[in-house]
């Protein structure tokens, strides 16, 4: 992850702050005044866990809600996304391995879908639209943010774009059925889909 702040002044790792975030919110904190505070009440063996800069023998130190906010609010939430993709789909269960047959194996599938974040808001109070694929074990190996000037089919190919789809079965509603979206599908990919067709695609419709 790349880390937006001058290296002068720095007492907590990037991926300390982030882990502490994500572990707060789990726990069912809703706002950075509850993760800030989810961070001071945890014990010395937790924030070491989650990489905490240690002080022996104190305890290691926790941010500060200011520190919190400050750092959520310049991280880059695409190369988050990307990076949290990347790890889940190195644990997928189902991920082939490097030297499998295509023909001897059940193709793995890759569900392709946008949904409004409930509760989420950005700060000119537009909610927050997120566009993921998620695999046939329900890891989401890629998701993006859908910015309130654009719409999900711009995003579609960026978001798929780092992921090894060869012999995946991709799976998206009608709006994705688009010329372009099946081209990079096959050949740059070497995947396949199933694409929904609506009366929106009148020729097309009439020809299927």
């Amino acid at each position: 992850m790349p880390d937006q702040r001058r290296a002068k002044g720095r007492h907590h790792p990037l991926a300390f702050v982030l882990a502490l975030a994500a572990c707060a919110v789990l726990a069912g904190g809703k706002s950075l005044t509850a993760i800030a505070e989810g961070a001071a009440d945890a014990s010395a063996a937790v924030l070491t866990a989650l990489g905490g800069p240690s002080r022996e023998p104190a305890r290691p130190t926790t941010p500060t809600e200011a520190t919190v906010r400050r750092i959520l609010q310049r991280v880059d939430g695409d190369a988050l996304d990307e990076a949290i993709g990347a790890w889940l789909a190195a644990r997928d269960p189902d991920r082939p391995p490097p030297d499998h047959d295509l023909g001897r194996r059940v193709r793995r599938s890759l569900a392709v879908d946008g949904k409004t974040v409930r509760g989420a808001r950005r700060a000119d109070g537009i909610p927050v639209h997120l566009q993921a694929a998620m695999t046939g074990t329900g890891l989401v190996a890629a998701q993006r943010e859908v910015s309130a000037k654009t719409n999900e089919i711009t995003v579609f190919r960026p978001m798929l774009a780092d992921l090894d789809l060869a012999d995946t079965v991709v799976t998206f509603d009608a709006l994705h059925s688009q010329t372009a979206h099946a081209c990079f599908l096959l050949e740059e990919k070497k995947a396949h889909y199933i694409a929904v067709i609506k009366r929106s695609q009148p020729l097309l419709h009439q020809h299927l």
